[in-house]
């Protein structure tokens, strides 16, 4: 069965698209059962605005699970044994209405372990804390939970494991309608789950005593990952002794929040998918500008062997922006990848121009040949100005206010940028005094722009550039 999509494209923001409707899309017989959102990330949660918004997008792209588990949400984690209050409960009701409406499997996500108890008497009143909670969120409609002890200290895996065996047996087996548990163990991604000697004490315990129904979730090889290898999901899967439900983190952002990440899914080997019992994205804090990448990852999930990185990031530009897909093809191009001391994952931020740009620093000097690299340099730099000038007037309320400050940023590395080329081709054209004016002018604008990683783009692209024009300043007085 084939991937159907009708294109419905629109002029105003509508059914949680940007400038669209996406229409609706069909998973193939190969499609991963379990495919969607966890929204799990540090930082400002969703509004209810963001959620139901979000909701009718994932019924649009064929995603058929949305997992409630933002981090700062204090009775999703630091006061999880309380209960709701009523107006965020009727915000919750109200949510699992339209996730029921949209075919989306609404599943309630608790994180117990900063301060949960496991023995005695203490245990026991806090296994009946979870299950109460539990039970509230039954009567308000949930049909499946998740318990989540990542990112704690405590690596009891035995009490854990008996935890999520004490809710599988008492309350998800007893009450009607409910669907497999979900967990998310303290060692959740590969690396941290085994050394040189073998499986660690954690993740042995835990996967020798789980319940062989309750879904284990894991994010690959490491916390944020380039992707998940055949071999690394298979060596999981021995390890628990079943299908793994992949928690996917692109194009979460909490550890690096002055990035937008814009890009595709990548770095699914073939044959992967077959392994995956669910494959959840983990998103943004930005709603509005998650959607590229949840969309691109829909189309891996509804059928992982078909699935082309780049056709599927160009469609999902085209149907989510319609008359301004050039212009945010060419500002997402310069914000994909996500990268830092222990994350990498992403395509390169705008690997073309680059190319460009080594090209430029290699023709230095060469005279005819180094003008021409140059101005094709010039041309990226006003396509980049060109696009930011757009979509900071055209775009539509929310996704403007999520990228204003990396549009702002944009705009001022492309005219940096031009500044290197001038003062370069100034120099070489022995313009000494005037290469010493575009350096001025470079000098200021490289001393405006952010200091710290507040607002990131480009940054081994256009703001490389920027440094690099500095430093064969130094080296060419």
């Amino acid at each position: 069965m084939k991937i159907k999509y009708r294109w419905l494209l629109a002029g105003a923001l509508c059914c949680g698209c940007l400038l669209g409707n996406a229409g609706t899309m069909e998973a193939s017989a190969a499609a991963i059962p379990m495919r969607g959102v966890v929204e799990g990330f540090y930082g400002t949660p969703w509004t209810q605005t963001d959620r139901l918004a979000t909701l009718k997008f994932m019924q649009q792209q064929g995603l058929n699970m949305y997992i409630y588990a933002p981090k700062d949400d204090p009775y999703h984690r630091e006061k999880w044994r309380e209960p709701y209050p009523e107006a965020e409960l009727q915000s919750l009701k109200a949510l699992i209405r339209e996730a029921r409406r949209d075919g989306v499997q609404f599943v309630f996500a608790i994180s117990p372990g900063l301060d949960m108890r496991f023995a005695g008497k203490a245990g026991e009143e806090d296994l009946a804390a979870l299950l109460t909670k539990f039970d509230s969120l039954y009567a308000a409609g949930v049909r499946q939970f998740a318990i989540f002890f990542d990112d704690i200290r405590n690596k009891d895996g035995q009490s854990q494991a008996a935890v999520w065996n004490a809710v599988n047996q008492r309350f998800i087996h007893k009450k009607t309608g409910v669907k497999p548990l979900l967990a998310v163990p303290t060692e959740y991604f590969s690396e941290d789950m085994v050394t040189k000697d073998g499986v660690k004490p954690y993740t042995k315990a835990v996967a020798s005593l789980l319940d062989k129904d309750i879904l284990v979730m894991y994010t690959g090889y490491g916390v944020v990952c380039e992707g998940i290898s055949l071999a690394d999901i298979t060596k999981v899967e021995q390890i628990y002794g079943r299908k793994m439900a992949v928690w996917w983190n692109y194009p979460v952002s909490d550890y690096r929040r002055g990035k937008l990440a814009l890009g595709p899914v990548t770095g699914m080997e073939a044959g992967a998918g077959e392994h995956m019992a669910a494959f959840l994205l983990n998103p943004m804090e930005h709603a509005a500008m998650s959607r590229l990448t949840l969309a691109t990852g829909a189309d891996y999930a509804a059928d992982p062997a078909a699935y082309e990185p780049e056709a599927s990031w160009e469609k999902a530009i085209g149907a989510q922006y319609g008359e301004l897909a050039p212009a945010m093809r060419i500002f997402a191009s310069h914000s994909q990848r996500m990268e830092n001391n222990w994350a990498h994952v992403g395509r390169p931020d705008a690997p073309d121009v680059r190319a460009h740009m080594d090209a430029f620093w290699q023709a230095a000097g060469t005279g005819k040949e180094g003008k021409l690299a140059g101005n094709v340099l010039l041309q990226d730099f006003q396509q980049m100005k060109e696009a930011a000038k757009t979509l900071q007037a055209k775009l539509p309320e929310r996704p403007k206010a999520e990228s204003q400050p990396q549009l702002q940023l944009f705009t001022q590395l492309a005219d940096a940028g031009e500044n290197v080329v001038f003062m370069v081709q100034a120099k070489q054209d022995g313009q000494a005094r005037i290469a010493e004016l575009f350096y001025q002018k470079l000098l200021r604008q490289s001393q405006a722009l952010p200091k710290d990683e507040s607002v990131l783009i480009s940054e081994k692209t256009a703001g490389a550039f920027v440094q690099e024009g500095l430093t064969w300043r130094e080296h060419h007085k």
